[in-house]
Parts: C-alpha cells; sequence; structure tokens
C-alpha cells in the first residue's frame, strides 16, 4: 500500500500530476539494507517501519505509484514486519486494500490478526496503528490507498470491514490484481482525462472487493470491471501472440468470458479483435526486427515468432501499417 511522499525524497516524475517509485533491498549491501529501506521507503514513502521478522536475511521489493487522489504498489517481501507506529500516524485517514498474490501473511490491527493467502484481502486504515508480517517464505501482494471520501457513495460501512475477512478469489480481486500489473507494465498514463479513468477504474475495483452498494456494482460494470476485463484479455493476447492460430473463442474460454463480450469490449474502445491481434503482433515484429539482439533471425522467422503463419501476407501488412518493408526497418540499425 502507499501514502503521502516526502517532499524531499526523489521520485521518478511521469506526468505533472503521477510519481513513481522502484526499491529493492538487493540493490543495497548487506549493512546498508535496513537503514535504506527504512528511510527510501518506510519513513519518506509510505509511512512505515519495517524490521526483520526474525533472525536471518530479508529482502524486499517495491514499485510504488501516486495517482490523483490514490496510491497504488506492488511489493514482494520475505521475513520482514511492515508496522505503522502511532509515531507514524500523519493525519492521513485514507484506506488501504492489500491483496495477497503468493505466499502467506499475516495482517493485525485494532486487537485483531488475520492470516492470509493467495487470493486473500485486507482493508486497514492509514489513521491506525498496525502491521503486516511476512514469513520467510516470499509473499507477494499489491496495496490500494483509497481516499475514504471517495468510497463513501459506493460501499455502505467501509469501517466495520477494518482487518475482517474479505470474500476471496473474486473476480474483482484477479481483476485489480492484473490491472495493476497492466499499469506497472504498459499504461504511460499521458493525460488527465486518462489518469482520471484510471483512478475511477481503481476505485471501482476496490469498492467491489470491499462490499460495494447495488448502484456501485452496476456502475462498476460499465466502469472499472469492463477496464480491467479489457486488460486481462489484452494481456491475454500478448501472452500468445506467437500462437497463429489464436483465436477469439479460445481467449474467451481461458478468461470465462463469451467471445461477445469481448468484441463489445474492444467496441467501447473503437476497435475489434482482430484489429487489436494484428496491430501487436506487427508491434512485436517491428521491435524485433530493430533488436541488434535477433539480427541473426531471418524476417522470415521473425513473422512466424509472431504469429504470421503467411510471409507475403506478412510483407504486405507491415508496409501498409508502417509504411516500408520490414527489410527497410532491418536495414536502418545496421547501417547505423
Amino acid at each position: 500500500a502507499t501514502s503521502r511522499r516526502h517532499e524531499d525524497q526523489p521520485m521518478t516524475m511521469q506526468s505533472p500530476d503521477i510519481t513513481g517509485f522502484r526499491f529493492s533491498t538487493a540493490d543495497f549491501g548487506e549493512r546498508d539494507r535496513l537503514p535504506s529501506f527504512r528511510e527510501q521507503i518506510g519513513r519518506m514513502i509510505v509511512k512505515l517501519d519495517p524490521e526483520p521478522l526474525s533472525a536471518g536475511a530479508f529482502h524486499a521489493e517495491a514499485n510504488v505509484r501516486e495517482l490523483p487522489g490514490l496510491g497504488i504498489g506492488s511489493w514482494a517481501c520475505s521475513n520482514l514486519k511492515i508496522a505503522r507506529s502511532r509515531e507514524l500516524l500523519d493525519g492521513n485517514d485514507d484506506l488501504v486494500l492489500t491483496i495477497i498474490t503468493s505466499g502467506n501473511t499475516r495482517a493485525s490491527q485494532r486487537g485483531r490478526d488475520i492470516e492470509l493467502g493467495p487470493g486473500q484481502a485486507v482493508l486497514q486504515s492509514s489513521a491506525e496503528a498496525g502491521n503486516m508480517a511476512v514469513p520467510v517464505s516470499p509473499s507477494r501482494f499489491v496495496g490500494l490507498r483509497l481516499p475514504r471520501r471517495a468510497l463513501a457513495s459506493l460501499v455502505r460501512d467501509p469501517e466495520d470491514m477494518l482487518v475482517r475477512p474479505l470474500p476471496a478469489n473474486t473476480e474483482a480481486m484477479r481483476l485489480l490484481a492484473l490491472y495493476i500489473r497492466e499499469l506497472d507494465d504498459s499504461y504511460q498514463l499521458a493525460t488527465a482525462e486518462l489518469r482520471r479513468a484510471v483512478v475511477r477504474h481503481l476505485v471501482d475495483l476496490g469498492a467491489l472487493i470491499i462490499g460495494a452498494n447495488r448502484d456501485a456494482v452496476a456502475a462498476a460494470e460499465d466502469g472499472g470491471v469492463a477496464a480491467a476485463r479489457l486488460a486481462a484479455v489484452k494481456a491475454d493476447i500478448n501472452d500468445n501472440l506467437s500462437y497463429g492460430d489464436l483465436t477469439l473463442p479460445a481467449v474467451a474460454a481461458r478468461l470465462r468470458l463469451t467471445p461477445r463480450h469481448i468484441q463489445r469490449l474492444f467496441e467501447s474502445v473503437g476497435s475489434t479483435f482482430s484489429e487489436f491481434v494484428l496491430g501487436q503482433r506487427l508491434a512485436r515484429a517491428h521491435h524485433l526486427l530493430t533488436d541488434p539482439r535477433h539480427s541473426g533471425s531471418t524476417i522470415g522467422t521473425i513473422a512466424f515468432e509472431v504469429g504470421f503463419g503467411d510471409l507475403s501476407y506478412f510483407n504486405r501488412t507491415f508496409r501498409r501499417h508502417y509504411g516500408v518493408t520490414p527489410s527497410d526497418i532491418r536495414a536502418v540499425p545496421r547501417r547505423s
């Protein structure tokens, strides 16, 4: 989970109103890992105090992003207790939703303790002392910091859900974890409109996990749920581009959606399933053709690797899309 950044802490600026920060204890010597983690992440970024849970090595990785009015984080930890002490409370009363994607974690707050495994989630308050403990076995989890006011009209009583079991392995949980992964991997969020839309989608999904009211559930179907399902479809396509027989029914079956639902998702953004698949294959081919590491591969081999079974069709569509032939693209880095 994330909190407001310290004004003196350097972060990667991606736009005037979005910041990002990556950290790994593996980048530091063993003696410097704990003090560096405490200062760079624990005290300045997330207002948490980390310490090893038991004697021995510990590890932590964090990818923290701040969007307007909302924070997201992806974490990988082992042998670590991360506490928010009373001394670190700063008046922030946001709610923090944490979803475990692998391993096991224990969450504590308000005198309650919850053991969490993959597919489970917990809601905690930034305004109260509490902690999360990760055993020696590595765990991964994603966190979402949600302003209370954003949930006021969406969730019946979020306060009552603090440190209580939430429904496990729901579609909303899976979609939120994947949506955050896609944000980390590929979304540039270049415009204010796109950033606001992403924040709305994340709030929608968070509300569904916590327990959205009937009106919020209906609104989320056309908002955050639809956006996250489309992201899941695109991720599945990219994972299977090399298969020449990549089809709409196959993707729908893997994601437990109907082909028509996927078609509607693409229609909502002015595209089609086939157009997206072709565009991604051409983009990956372009990348391979310009990558010196693949200079020994023939154009035909590259075309086959990205799912084209017909070299003539690949050459035609590539030239139509980029205005030059695959051979022209490959010649540029070689001349350079």
